[in-house]
């Protein structure tokens, strides 16, 4: 009896080479997955945090275009032997007049926003100045950079319709479409009792 027990804990085998490679082959399946998952966590992190950024980024700059635009001020000037409103605008920058200043100084600016090469820019100066159309060109501020792009479009309310620039002239844009990046645009509309120029508050007080 002692005999064939001692026979029968001899006879037990261990695991055999086909048995050693499966048991390795799944253990690297697994740590393949994890690591896996572990890079797909991770890049979900940082992509979350980018997009983060980008929104809280894109919160900023739509506060300051939507609180200096609905203050824009139908200012006028002398230009080509006439009267026109300050306002300019292309598909890449914009110029107007508005009546958010500094509060110990009131009255108008006139604020100036272009984007370069992924940089939005930024520039202002008092009014009145007669020198403004030379003011306006020159050094200016960095607002952000790092943008993907930004697009202006500007809206007439006697033609109904969109266009990418808008000219001096006797109104301001009935309102200002703003696209930043890949992010859906907003528009800013201008009040109607703001949008056409009057006598008062312009280039003749100077």
């Amino acid at each position: 009896m002692a005999k064939g027990k001692g026979q029968k804990l001899y006879s037990r085998k261990g695991f055999t080479l086909i048995e050693m490679i499966f048991a390795m082959t799944i253990m690297s399946l697994v740590a393949m997955i994890i690591a896996y998952a572990f890079h797909l966590g991770t890049d979900a992190w940082k992509r979350g945090e980018r997009e983060t950024g980008e929104t809280q980024k894109l919160r900023v700059l739509s506060g300051l275009f939507y609180q200096q635009l609905k203050s824009a001020y139908p200012y006028q000037i002398d230009i080509d032997d006439g009267k026109a409103v300050f306002f300019e605008g292309e598909s890449d920058s914009i110029t107007f007049v508005t009546t958010l200043t500094d509060s110990s100084f009131g009255g108008f600016k006139w604020v100036r926003y272009s984007f370069k090469n992924g940089t939005l820019l930024y520039k202002e100066g008092l009014l009145p100045d007669k020198e403004w159309d030379e003011e306006t060109e020159g050094k200016e501020k960095v607002v952000d950079t790092d943008l993907g792009s930004i697009e202006f479009s500007f809206y007439s309310a006697d033609e109904e319709e969109w266009s990418e620039s808008w000219d001096f002239g006797e109104y301001l844009p009935g309102a200002i479409k703003i696209k930043i990046s890949h992010f859906q645009p907003f528009t800013v509309s201008i009040p109607v009792g703001l949008r056409e120029s009057e006598d008062t508050n312009n280039e003749e007080s100077t």
